[in-house]
């Protein structure tokens, strides 16, 4: 990307609430094990959690030190012209992203994994997820005509949903996992009222 879009998304990173406080403490936190999800009661984020992790295999995913794979990224170059905020961001994105769809009542279908990322992009504007809704509607664009429908209505869900609701990504949801999810809910503004499923 030029410089111009770099600083263009360096700006509007900082230009979120609650975003340079939460990305000066610099948290990450430390792997959950299954074992401690699965005692988490009925209806808490941990046990929505817990299901989306299992029903969905991603086992492996959850025992992930987030702190060592930013540090990998880091040495490997990947990340060379990403600014540090930037890269901070992303790596905790990764980590919160399975709290994201449990909060937010998306699945991880296809349209659910779209209508999260405009969920992102209208919450964080980051160049991931931009990029994403770029290549989607490319795809329809000269690929694949037959999916415009239900990817754009995944897109307008999720974009309307994120811009409603608080803001998801600056909060340390692994110290809510015994939290009722109404509760969550209430207090982020997430109704689960969509467009999408």
């Amino acid at each position: 990307a030029p410089q111009t879009a770099i600083d263009g998304y360096m700006n509007e990173l900082a230009s979120i609430p609650g975003a340079r406080a939460f990305i000066d403490e610099g948290f990450i936190a430390e792997p959950l094990s299954l074992e401690r999800l699965a005692t988490c009661a009925s209806g808490t984020l941990g046990h929505g959690y817990y299901r989306f992790i299992v029903d969905n295999n991603l086992e492996a995913n959850l025992g992930r030190n987030y702190r060592t794979f930013n540090e990998e990224l880091r040495e490997s170059g990947v990340l060379d012209r990403l600014p540090a905020d930037m890269s901070y961001m992303m790596v905790r994105g990764f980590q919160i992203h399975d709290f994201q769809h449990v909060l937010t009542g998306y699945d991880s279908s296809p349209l659910g994994e779209l209508a999260i990322a405009a969920f992102y992009l209208a919450q964080r504007r980051f160049p991931y997820h931009a990029m994403r809704m770029a290549v989607t509607t490319a795809h329809m664009a000269f690929l694949n005509p037959g999916i415009t429908t239900d990817a754009m209505d995944a897109i307008v869900d999720g974009w309307a949903y994120g811009r409603r609701a608080a803001n998801l990504n600056f909060h340390r949801w692994e110290d809510e996992i015994d939290t009722p999810l109404e509760v969550l809910r209430a207090r982020m503004n997430l109704n689960l009222t969509r467009l999408a499923a």
